[in-house]
């Protein structure tokens, strides 16, 4: 029971974009924690039927969910005995052929009903009607088409899908209609994508859990008859819904909870352990070693916020072989730590890129590119977290020029660029969105998604064998003239 002493029918418990958060990190809610909140509902009969729902982006985002490619976050999803989720853009992070098998792991059901699989070999339902007191509850998911994973996959437009649903539903006396989408619901979100679009056309849906936009949705929103609900993200609160089920809707009850709202509820040793377990099998994975270097690997914080080193290239080498796009541009800000000479384990790695940010491809304009190299130049000598770092291009610059005029030639592939030309290139998500003021990178259109960087670092050096030296051949050329 949650807000007053009402016999209520249902109870759902929403998440929304944790991003691999577990363990209570900057003042979470834990899932130990969680666990006891969760079971204290489930015995209480006054909340009826209780449904826990996760919205997506669940699976990576922090070394716990991406040292098992995300197999550790099912592991404890199962044991806090989840009912729904759906899919999140960057639960495709691994790629949709393991992101397949996970869901062959799981207890519970993802829903995905504008996700059509061309191989027809998946796990993953558009929608499960259940039956509760008489009542008929239709549960769908939807994902936000702006997914950059695109290969044997169709997304749907979430219009359209939910039209075909209450067109083939019509019959079926369905009393409740739950979305459960990965859609957003904010400017960074085209406008017929988001959650509040699709309250707008189908008044027919009775409530929407969404994700995507890290929305925090601190009280009851109803958009055209439709409560919708979203948490935030990284497990800073949770959602609770309660419902009568013949009651308007004007009388459901909505709140969001944080870590100090569960102050009052112990850990659960059983989820403690699961936890404990998993770290421990980690701690041996993160000191395997792949790759051996007679040399330091240069990452220390004053080198690469002001030069090019041995540690930037070979990342940005790394990018650039696993995107196979034009170029790569990243800033040294996201590099924390030299990598000693001798072995190098995993742990190495994410010790020294420690910011879990994935790469995107996106199709930008030379002017644009351009504008991005002069704001990753525009301190140079002096040291600043935007630096620039490259693959797969030269630049030549002007140090004594102003900032934002010092960039004087670009090449990609030995040519030239052409400032109204589209270049294939590869950046961080960090950037994509206007990191460390990278703003002339957000009109660029998404091409794909990739793995974060530490993973394409591993990657590489497991397959490639490279000799590491310390000298480098620049890629940032500073002429004074």
């Amino acid at each position: 029971m949650i807000f007053d002493n009402t016999n209520y029918d249902l109870t759902f418990v929403h998440l929304n974009d944790i991003h691999g958060r577990v363990n209570g990190e900057n003042n979470s809610i834990s899932f130990p924690k969680l666990f006891t909140f969760l079971e204290s509902l489930r015995n209480n009969k006054k909340n009826g039927k209780v449904f826990l729902i996760d919205s997506g982006d669940t699976l990576h985002g922090t070394p716990f969910a991406n040292f098992s490619k995300g197999e550790s976050i099912i592991t404890l999803f199962n044991a806090l005995k989840f009912d729904y989720v759906t899919i999140g853009n960057h639960d495709f992070n691994y790629g949709f052929n393991h992101l397949k098998s996970l869901i062959n792991l799981q207890t519970y059901k993802t829903l995905a009903l504008n996700l059509i699989d061309k191989n027809n070999n998946t796990n993953i339902l558009p929608y499960d009607i259940v039956t509760f007191n008489k009542f008929n509850i239709c549960f769908f998911g939807l994902l936000t088409p702006e997914t950059y994973y695109k290969t044997n996959l169709e997304f749907i437009n979430p219009e359209e899908s939910v039209k075909n649903l209450l067109n083939n539903l019509e019959n079926k006396n369905i009393d409740l209609f739950v979305g459960i989408t990965h859609l957003g619901c904010d400017k960074s979100t085209k406008t017929i994508n988001q959650s509040f679009n699709l309250a707008n056309a189908f008044p027919k849906i009775d409530i929407i859990f969404d994700g995507h936009s890290h929305t925090e949705i601190k009280e009851k929103c109803i958009v055209n008859n439709t409560l919708i609900s979203q948490t935030g993200s990284y497990n800073k609160n949770i959602a609770i819904i309660q419902l009568k089920l013949n009651d308007k809707k004007s009388k459901w009850k909505y709140k969001l909870m944080n870590s100090n709202d569960l102050d009052n509820y112990e850990n659960n040793l059983y989820i403690e352990n699961i936890i404990t377990n998993i770290q421990n099998t980690q701690n041996s994975i993160s000191k395997t070693t792949i790759a051996y270097s007679k040399f330091t690997l240069i990452g220390d914080r004053e080198s690469v916020r002001c030069k090019e080193t041995n540690l930037t290239q070979l990342i940005t080498d790394a990018i650039l072989w696993k995107t196979n796009s034009d170029a790569v541009l990243i800033n040294g800000g996201s590099i924390r730590e030299s990598i000693s000479q001798g072995y190098i384990t995993i742990e190495d790695i994410f010790k020294s890129i420690p910011f879990n940010n994935h790469i995107v491809t996106k199709k930008i304009k030379g002017s644009n590119l351009k504008e991005a190299l002069e704001n990753g130049l525009k301190a140079f000598p002096e040291p600043l977290g935007a630096m620039a770092q490259v693959s797969g291009m030269r630049v030549v610059f002007n140090p004594n020029n102003p900032p934002y005029k010092r960039v004087s030639e670009i090449y990609i592939k030995n040519n030239p660029i052409i400032l109204d030309n589209y270049y294939n290139i590869a950046v961080t998500d960090f950037m994509s969105s206007g990191g460390e003021e990278y703003t002339s990178l957000i009109q660029g259109e998404n091409i794909n998604y990739y793995s974060s960087v530490e993973d394409i670092v591993i990657d590489y050096l497991k397959n490639i064998k490279i000799e590491i030296s310390p000298q480098i051949n620049s890629r940032l050329i500073y002429k004074i003239y």
